[in-house]
């Protein structure tokens, strides 16, 4: 086994078949996620909205303003002045509650779970020989298992906070393109099913689940890191395999805006429903 970041597609995918099983222990399980709630995070998450810092959400506008002009000169033409864009700072300090609100799940509520909290690539051991050239063997063998290590914020939370922070912490941008990232979703609700027998989880809230789950790991870390970062930032923690890939690769980064962007606008219009 080894820790590596980031993670081929294959590598990616035997992290959240990890995340499933783990997920499938708690799915539902009202007893053990009171236990859980007592014994463990009330709400599972590093980042959770409740433990960080409010001044993070009160300053999320300079934050993005400090990203802006920090970046700008450096990102595509006029991408910071895209509809949805310029005043993203303002779009997640406003809903950041909501998000939150939404991904935390009572004991008794569905689909609430066991989360891990910090699914990081390198909070995972992978089995050495995985990659995108070569067909999984033995897969039966527990050596081909994911080792999950740093159960420190685990606790009650939906399994899709997991599966949000894993994509964005440690998968290539240009892997995510092209139907990427739903094949990563996919491929974990296919293995959550191989581990809870009739399992009823809609794909479509699911996928809801995601799009949340991802607004509220970009509110942590426009808030706890982009107010700080800069170029000369992103180039000294690039080989960095423990620094979340949006937080040192601009290509990482400036996907990560788009695809939040989109989730966003889903979000609003929910909300004006």
């Amino acid at each position: 086994h080894m820790q590596h970041s980031p993670l081929t597609m294959s590598q990616a995918s035997q992290c959240l078949a990890a995340a499933a099983k783990l997920h499938a222990a708690g799915w539902q399980d009202e007893s053990l996620l009171q236990r859980a709630s007592q014994r463990l995070c009330d709400n599972g998450g590093s980042y959770h909205l409740r433990i960080r810092n409010p001044n993070e959400i009160r300053d999320m506008e300079q934050s993005w303003a400090k990203f802006v002009s920090n970046f700008e000169h450096v990102a595509p033409s006029n991408f910071f002045k895209r509809e949805g864009v310029k005043d993203l700072g303002k779009r997640i300090k406003d809903i950041a509650e909501y998000v939150s609100m939404e991904l935390s799940p009572k004991p008794t509520d569905k689909y609430a779970t066991i989360v891990h909290g910090d699914y990081k690539a390198m909070n995972i051991f992978i089995p050495r020989g995985i990659d995108d050239n070569e067909e999984k063997k033995n897969s039966n063998n527990n050596n081909n298992d994911c080792i999950i290590i740093d159960f420190a914020s685990a606790g009650v939370g939906l399994g899709m906070s997991d599966v949000a922070m894993h994509i964005a912490h440690a998968v290539r941008p240009e892997d995510l393109r092209n139907g990427g990232e739903e094949r990563l979703i996919d491929e974990y609700l296919d293995a959550l099913r191989n581990s809870i027998e009739g399992l009823e989880y809609p794909r479509d809230i699911a996928l809801r689940h995601y799009r949340l789950a991802s607004i509220d790991y970009f509110r942590f870390i426009l808030g706890r890191f982009w107010r700080s970062a800069s170029v000369e930032t992103f180039e000294k923690r690039k080989n960095s395999p423990n620094s979340t890939l949006v937080n040192r690769d601009l290509d990482a980064a400036l996907g990560f805006v788009e695809r939040v962007v989109t989730f966003l606008n889903g979000v609003e219009k929910e909300r004006e429903v």
